[in-house]
């Protein structure tokens, strides 16, 4: 009997709510079908989070953590742990814990945003991977301009895996010009990437501009707690929390639209989850996969970041349209959401997969002894705050016999 594949996933977290802890649950539940091994270690969440699950660990790493302690700890719990493939989601950690990945049958590394600094990450790890799947085609191609060595066959968009709502809550809604639209905001409750600290000023616009409308929000995170004091009291706004299930689904089947305010994105995975009830998407224009989304559905969807006139006057133009158009626009975000199920998401990523394996591999092992680096002593939390290219500075790789690089 062929023996199975083992893979080995990192991450930051697994508790959280989030879009890479939805498509790591993909992985964890459909990797077995396929005849491979996969587990997790969630680098900080706490080791008694998971004590109930046999595919998923916590490292329990902190804020008070340095990248010093982190390779101890890492180390420690890793050395007995045996794996074929190390898959490193965000690539996080890769730079100064990829030392310690025993000489693996190929390294394969996941970008699911486009964050600060990642052209500078890219450049620490060349020749330390044989593949990286995507979640938008803009971020594969711009991976493929940091990382020449590796070819197309090599870094892959995969749609990413949603959850898709049952079909009957694709529903038609009532006329729009004489009631309050209902503009809904689903995902992590975040200050840093999602920007939702700049509702309060949108909703300010759009009721100058007389439009009659109501803002929801579907969700939790570090903005949980202190967003709503940042309205005006009375505002028309609703906060559910996190929701899961039927209830998670009706709550969004009543929105008009689904509209997003964020600096950063990859493929909003939570925005596609609307879609499939039927929710017209607002999305800025950030070059993400969020944008080639919305080209999908219809450009004027589209805003230019912080133009709060222009969101205004797209509200105005979608809400005088007839019935039947809005809902035939309705049906095509619930289709285009269908090409995320997570079985679709899984054939393409086993695909790839595969297609690495064949390949020889090209990555090149971590040297050791790290060289000595002072951001390697600063707390997580003080580097992610004044040094957060620290968190890249990576080990030399020694190039493979296979290695483009030396050709």
């Amino acid at each position: 009997m062929k023996p199975k594949l083992r893979l080995r996933h990192y991450f930051t977290h697994h508790q959280s709510l989030g879009g890479v802890q939805s498509i790591i649950d993909t992985h964890l539940r459909l990797d077995p079908t396929k005849g491979l091994e996969s587990s997790l270690l969630a680098l900080f969440d706490r080791p008694d989070d998971h004590s109930q699950e046999s595919q998923v660990e916590g490292l329990g790493l902190t804020g008070h953590h340095t990248i010093h302690g982190a390779r101890q700890r890492f180390l420690k719990h890793e050395s007995s742990i045996n794996y074929d493939i190390p898959v490193f989601h965000d690539l996080w950690g890769l730079a100064f814990l990829g030392e310690f990945d025993q000489r693996p049958l190929r390294r394969i590394g996941a970008v699911h945003s486009q964050w600060p600094h990642l052209d500078y990450q890219l450049s620490q790890l060349r020749g330390s991977l044989d593949g990286i799947f995507c979640d938008s085609q803009a971020i594969a191609d711009y991976v493929l301009s940091s990382l020449p060595e590796l070819s197309t066959e090599r870094v892959r968009h995969l749609p990413v895996p949603s959850q898709i709502a049952p079909k009957h809550f694709l529903k038609r809604r009532p006329p729009q010009q004489h009631r309050p639209i209902v503009l809904g905001f689903v995902g992590r409750l975040d200050y840093a990437q999602k920007r939702v600290d700049r509702f309060p000023s949108l909703l300010k616009h759009l009721q100058e501009e007389g439009i009659d409308c109501e803002l929801q929000f579907l969700g939790s995170g570090d903005a949980s707690e202190s967003l709503p004091e940042k309205f005006p009291k009375n505002s028309p706004i609703h906060f559910f929390g996190r929701k899961s299930g039927s209830e998670y689904w009706e709550i969004m089947s009543k929105w008009d639209y689904v509209i997003y305010t964020s600096d950063h994105e990859g493929a909003p995975l939570a925005m596609i989850e609307s879609m499939s009830v039927g929710n017209i998407p607002i999305f800025p224009r950030i070059g993400s996969g969020g944008d080639l989304i919305i080209q999908e559905i219809n450009p004027s969807l589209l805003y230019e970041q912080e133009d709060w006139s222009s969101v205004a006057s797209l509200i105005k133009d979608w809400k005088n349209r007839d019935d039947d158009s809005l809902h035939a626009i309705r049906t095509r975000c619930r289709e285009i959401s269908l090409a995320h199920s997570p079985e679709s998401y899984h054939e393409q990523f086993m695909n790839l997969l595969n297609d690495i394996v064949q390949m020889p591999r090209i990555s090149g092992d971590f040297t050791s002894p790290r060289p000595r680096s002072l951001s390697d002593h600063v707390p997580f939390g003080l580097l992610n705050r004044w040094i957060p290219k620290g968190f890249f500075h990576a080990n030399p790789v020694t190039h493979s016999a296979n290695s483009p690089i030396q050709k």
